[in-house]
């Protein structure tokens, strides 16, 4: 994977996806990975503006932890297929340090073979991609008093 670490959550969605000839059933297996997210990870007092990503269609709220300088995100959204895209692409791609967010390109997006999405949400993918390189390159060039 272009010499990013092990990117274990990514690699098993992937290949979720790839077992799943039916779109439809490709819908329902995105649907499941946002239930099986639930709510817990992401309470109410973190779907503030601050934290709403745009370019996307519904609401969709991610949030950046910053430790031992990795990043590991969380993310919601208001819709149900919305919220699994979230949950595939944080869990995907949390654990990661600021440079390996920004060698992330679309490519990773496209190896979900999502094809099936409309344009805007695959437009949505892309933006939350580049959302959390963002976000990563914000914490790599703060600085610290």
């Amino acid at each position: 994977m272009n010499g990013l670490p092990d990117l274990k959550k990514y690699d098993e969605f992937v290949g979720n996806l790839e077992l799943i000839d039916d779109e439809d059933m490709r819908f329902e297996y995105i649907i499941d990975v946002g239930k099986k997210a639930g709510d817990i990870d992401f309470p109410e007092v973190m779907k503030v503006d601050a934290n709403l990503m745009h370019g996307c269609m519904s609401k969709v709220w991610i949030v950046d932890r910053f430790e031992d300088d990795r990043h590991y995100f969380s993310g919601f959204s208001d819709a149900i297929i919305v919220k699994g895209l979230v949950t595939m692409m944080t869990e995907s791609f949390s654990g990661l340090t600021s440079d390996e967010l920004s060698s992330l390109n679309e490519r990773h997006v496209q190896k979900l073979n999502l094809g099936a999405l409309t344009t805007q949400r695959q437009v949505g993918m892309l933006a939350m991609l580049a959302h959390l390189k963002k976000l990563g390159r914000r914490r790599n060039t703060a600085v610290v008093d």
